[in-house]
């Protein structure tokens, strides 16, 4: 169980943590859904910000 942990530490130690669980949500969605050509995570959050923006909205109002 270690060597597992260890490894998983190793693949994610360059990337930040991702703190925006619909974000998350929205780009772990488009991977499954999306057989190939899925976007970079800059390129998803870059057309996510749009979405959240209008969600927002609407729960705000």
């Amino acid at each position: 169980m270690r060597t597992i942990e260890r490894l998983l530490r190793i693949l994610h130690r360059d990337r930040p943590p991702i703190s925006d669980p619909g974000f998350a949500a929205y780009y772990s969605a488009l991977v499954t859904e999306a057989g190939s050509g899925v976007p970079t995570v800059e390129e998803a959050r870059r057309d996510f910000e749009p979405i959240r923006r209008l969600i927002e909205r609407a729960f705000i109002v």
